[in-house]
């Protein structure tokens, strides 16, 4: 399977790669397509979700896929990647097998307060514009809220803010085992960590042989595809009957995990057992009070934010429930709830799904349109 870079420059699209080092010392790639058209509409960053890379972008190729379609239309396109995945495993100064336990010693809340900030003021500083137009899959929607609640001064960095099933609020998650099940599993990976430290996990997708797996279980006529695809709608959501994802399953296959850290699964799973939106949980009153000077974690405060934010959502989304996302909606200040009209849109349809063009990518360019010349739209709660 092609990597992200060499294939943006196998179908003549110009390609940068730049390297973003966060305050905290973390190396980033960060990958560039100018815009291909002598005016330049601005900036377009796109970000991706929990366990993915900025390769989740990339999938079905020009005419099809948001970033070319974006750089067609003029934008100068920035696809960022975070912490822990394939793209950021570097550090200025810790090794993540070497120094394990501080280098993974991060969950998604760092890649809000570090990680988005410093790619954004690199961007920023790059091409010489005061802001950008941001777009989130899943957990990129997620960082994005805690950069705006965090650091409230890059408010106005943002031009229009779009997410996609972002996995926020988790309470009506559709996972295919018992709640209780998860319960005891976090308590479980609580104390394993506790005693073993944090870690790498959900990297097997960057592994030879789970890639050589891909090719016989995913490729077009293996007589395994329907079970993978099966398993797929079992966590993901439903599979269309018209969504055969052809040509491109045994690079989805491929394309997750590529990396997380063990304390970001875990505190995705917090969120689940809890039903609320808070910074991690240490698991003990002496050890919160030390980190932050309470006994709780802190909840994050969703109705600060002041930007105007897009939402797309599926009602058969089992990773992004229906339900939080309105929630979601109801209690941010300002936003716009847009629900895709399919009776079978699972939560990776929404980067590679055959229909994704019609159905999410041009909406979401054309509400990027609307902010041209710095015109602000604004819509109701």
């Amino acid at each position: 399977m092609i990597s992200e870079p060499r294939n943006i420059a196998l179908h003549n699209y110009p390609l940068e790669e730049h390297t973003v080092q966060t305050s905290d010392g973390y190396l980033l790639s960060t990958y560039r397509i100018p815009a291909l058209t002598a005016k330049r509409n601005g900036v377009v960053l796109l970000q991706h979700g929990f366990t993915l890379s900025s390769d989740v972008w990339l999938l079905r190729g020009p005419k099809e896929d948001l970033p070319y379609l974006l750089a067609d239309a003029g934008y100068d396109v920035w696809l960022g990647n975070h912490r822990g995945n394939e793209y950021g495993l570097k550090h200025s100064n810790l090794d993540p097998i070497a120094n394990r336990k501080h280098f993974w010693n991060f969950t998604w809340h760092e890649m809000g307060y570090y990680d988005l900030p410093n790619i954004i003021d690199y961007i920023l500083e790059e091409t010489g514009e005061k802001s950008l137009h941001y777009v989130g899959y899943s957990q990129g929607g997620l960082v994005a809220l805690v950069l705006l609640m965090t650091r409230p001064e890059y408010a106005e960095k943002f031009k229009s803010l779009q997410f996609t099933a972002p996995t926020v609020y988790m309470r009506n998650l559709n996972v295919p085992v018992p709640a209780s099940w998860i319960g005891k599993l976090r308590n479980y990976l609580s104390h394993f960590l506790d005693w073993w430290g944090y870690g790498e996990t959900l990297q097997f997708a960057r592994w030879n042989l789970h890639k050589r797996m891909c090719k016989a279980m995913c490729a077009d006529g293996a007589w395994l595809r329907p079970f993978f695809k099966k398993i797929f709608s079992m966590i993901g959501g439903p599979v269309a009957a018209n969504e055969d994802y052809e040509h491109i399953l045994t690079e989805i296959c491929g394309s997750v995990p590529v990396g997380a850290s063990s304390k970001q699964l875990l505190h995705y799973m917090q969120l689940y057992a809890t039903g609320g939106f808070t910074q991690f949980d240490y698991g003990s009153a002496d050890r919160n009070l030390r980190q932050y000077g309470q006994v709780l974690a802190p909840s994050y405060n969703v109705s600060s934010i002041k930007n105007c934010i897009s939402i797309y959502y599926s009602e058969t989304d089992k990773m992004c429930g229906p339900e939080d996302v309105r929630q979601l909606g109801r209690d941010l200040q300002c936003a716009e709830l847009h629900r895709l009209p399919y009776a079978a849109w699972n939560h990776g349809d929404f980067v590679w799904s055959r229909h994704a063009r019609h159905a999410l990518h041009e909406p979401i360019i054309a509400k990027i349109d609307a902010w041209r010349d710095g015109m602000e739209i604004r819509f109701a709660h």
